[in-house]
């Protein structure tokens, strides 16, 4: 009886969570953010003749209005499924004017991430963006070595490199990690090796955790 009641409210801390982050959401993008699930208008016409479109790739459950929002897991809220070196067979050449990426493009490796990079560049139209937002993994490590002693801190921290939620932690659910970790000299000097010119380094602007992400602008 005593395990059955600790499993409910294992459970419910879990949906309590989940609550909790998708009105932040609702908050940071009250216009545009979606969590969960959604029913999501079909895309209309084939996607190799669509021109000056903006992408939001690895959506994950934040479906995007005015985006074509695509993901590879079944669970997210996109338009369409599909994995990032499909999009050359999917989208003609120069058809982009914006590629968004929110904490999805740590789930590259390495050698992954400089061929999207260039199919990125391909895809966008003269004068388009590739806006990326992630975790630094040089400001992850400071925050680390900052909070020794501090377990709720330390975690923040450890979180900015693995990709989990704690609620996952609690209700002991697997989860699928970074690949590889970026700073934003590391970032801007992969980018302009793939011909991209005119990069910015801000402030994140949508989870807004700026002890943690950065925000990347590069320009066809």
């Amino acid at each position: 009886m005593m395990r059955r009641h600790l499993k409910q409210l294992v459970v419910l801390a879990g949906r309590i969570s989940r609550r909790s982050r998708y009105e932040i959401a609702k908050r940071i993008m009250p216009s545009t953010a979606v969590l969960g699930p959604k029913v999501v208008p079909r895309v209309a016409g084939p996607l190799v003749e669509k021109r000056d479109i903006k992408l939001n790739l690895g959506c994950g459950p934040m479906h995007l209005d005015g985006y074509i929002n695509i993901d590879a897991a079944p669970a997210a809220c996109a338009d369409f499924y599909m994995d990032f070196g499909e999009l050359e067979r999917a989208f003609s050449a120069s058809s982009a004017r914006e590629i968004l990426m929110i904490h999805s493009l740590s789930y590259l490796n390495l050698w992954q991430a400089r061929e999207f990079f260039r199919s990125a560049y391909r895809l966008l139209s003269p004068g388009g963006q590739l806006i990326i937002e992630l975790p630094s993994i040089e400001k992850c490590a400071a925050h680390l070595l900052e909070s020794r002693g501090n377990l709720p801190a330390y975690l923040e921290g450890v979180r900015g490199v693995f990709a989990f939620d704690l609620s996952e932690i609690t209700n002991q659910v697997s989860f699928t990690p970074y690949s590889f970790g970026w700073s934003a000299w590391h970032l801007e000097h992969e980018l302009r090796d793939a011909s991209f010119s005119r990069i910015v380094v801000t402030e994140p602007e949508f989870h807004q955790q700026p002890w943690r992400d950065i925000r990347v602008e590069a320009s066809k």
